[in-house]
């Protein structure tokens, strides 16, 4: 830590549970361990976190009684993963446990403490979990004046998807406003225990092998490759200048999209999916270029307000070439809303499998290079006062610096800042160098605002 942040104490909190005991992890913490595993020692890129303003008439203990209160609720806050003698890793949860909060002083000016609870958090967020020993969360408060300013939360992506991090927001800033007590606050949903156990029984295990059926049907129409290797020697997956993001920022982008939805009567999502999918196509020379999704896989009930991972991961495979726009979208939909139907599934019978049907097909393994997802609201449609004053500000781009090595030649995602859609490629810069990269995603732009003023899609 600099001089602005200095650790005054700690407190240790203890917390009880439900459970005493192991269990198998859940499909959706197995796809995370096994991901989380794969990116070491650059594991900690994974972690999520968030940083809260305490108010002014919240004391220390009260907010100590709070995270006590929620940290005993949800069971994934405090899970441990042991490995087994075969290097298979387990839930562990304890009755009695403890959770360690320190606290840190920020110097300067009082206007500079959220500035300080950013570096806080950035700081804790860059150290890795040993997730078989200690628990996957990491909280501070920061102090300053007297009193406590801001709470930092870190969380390992095994135990917390982004959903899930979500709920664990609202429900601490319920608590530290005052709109809701420890005794009013909704039962929480269910326990990833319990996700293991139903995931056991019958349905699901058909499901899953539904799911796998699929997975199987898209592996053996892919491609075995997505991108053609340039001439010469990759550097290493851990060379530091190897992967990169860059993030387009694109009004125009943001409401051509919603106009194409509407005309369309699809989902921006769909929208945006269909133009990569038809600017990788052209890209790469492919027919069809599987796409790899991330599903919420939170439609029942009880998986709505659990505070913990549902994430699973699902494919596409649409052709593109000598097809409309209008009839790429339309063929995205239709794809994706069948991939999402097939999610989830036994996350280690899938690894199998993929290894199976690469060896089938005399491979070593088939690519699925490229990835999207979508952080995105879902929009009303598009009204009269929604129409702008005057031209649309001018798309912007920025690189966001190196990042560690990816599975993926390039995961494309969007999310939105300010009302105004952003739109990021983390890419192998190997195999899709910053210009090349520039141009998959103004090519995705110009796509969906073409197809905005043709009327017809």
């Amino acid at each position: 830590m600099n001089d602005t942040l200095t650790r005054t104490g700690e407190h240790r909190l203890p917390v009880t549970s439900a459970h005493d005991g192991q269990a198998p992890l859940t499909w959706a913490q197995r796809l995370q361990w096994d991901d989380t595993e794969w990116l070491k020692p650059h594991d900690h890129y994974y972690n999520q976190y968030r940083v809260l303003a305490v108010p002014e008439d919240c004391a220390l203990p009260e907010l100590l009684e709070f995270l006590r209160v929620v940290v005993s609720r949800h069971e994934s806050l405090r899970t441990r993963f042991p490995l087994d003698a075969d290097g298979t890793p387990r839930q562990r949860l304890f009755a009695t446990d403890e959770l360690t909060v320190p606290v840190y002083r920020a110097a300067g000016p009082d206007r500079d403490t959220a500035a300080a609870a950013s570096e806080l958090a950035a700081r804790l967020r860059g150290l890795s979990f040993d997730l078989t020993r200690e628990p996957p969360l990491r909280c501070a408060v920061l102090e300053h004046g007297g009193r406590p300013r801001h709470l930092v939360l870190v969380v390992s992506h095994v135990a917390i998807d982004h959903t899930g991090i979500g709920l664990l927001t609202d429900e601490l800033e319920s608590l530290l406003s005052g709109r809701t007590t420890p005794a009013e606050l909704p039962p929480v949903g269910r326990r990833p225990f319990e996700q293991a156990a139903e995931e056991a029984g019958a349905v699901n295990v058909r499901r899953s092998a539904a799911a796998l059926d699929y997975w199987a049907e898209i592996l053996r129409a892919a491609p075995a490759t997505t991108f053609d290797p340039p001439d010469g020697a990759p550097p290493p997956l851990d060379d530091p200048l190897r992967f990169g993001q860059v993030s387009m920022s694109s009004p125009a982008l943001t409401r051509a999209c919603r106009t194409v939805a509407d005309r369309l009567g699809v989902s921006g999502t769909t929208v945006v999916m269909a133009a990569l999918n038809a600017v990788l196509g052209r890209l790469t020379g492919r027919e069809q270029v599987p796409l790899k999704l991330i599903a919420s896989n939170r439609g029942p009930a009880e998986l709505r307000t659990m505070v913990g991972i549902t994430i699973a991961s699902c494919v596409t495979l649409v052709p593109t070439g000598g097809r409309s726009f209008a009839e790429v979208v339309r063929d995205t939909g239709h794809a994706a809303l069948r991939a999402y139907r097939k999610v989830p599934c036994d996350t280690v019978l899938l690894s199998a499998l993929r290894a199976e049907v690469a060896a089938e097909r005399g491979v070593p393994r088939i690519d699925l290079a490229c990835g999207f997802n979508d952080l995105r609201a879902a929009r009303p449609p598009l009204g009269d006062r929604d129409a702008p004053a005057g031209p649309p500000a001018p798309t912007r781009f920025t690189w966001d610096g190196h990042r560690p090595r990816q599975e993926v030649t390039l995961w494309y995602w969007v999310n939105e800042v300010d009302g105004v859609d952003v739109h990021h490629a983390l890419v192998d810069l190997w195999y899709l160098p910053r210009e090349r990269t520039e141009e998959l995603l103004r090519s995705v732009e110009r796509m969906v605002v073409e197809a905005a003023g043709e009327g017809g899609g």
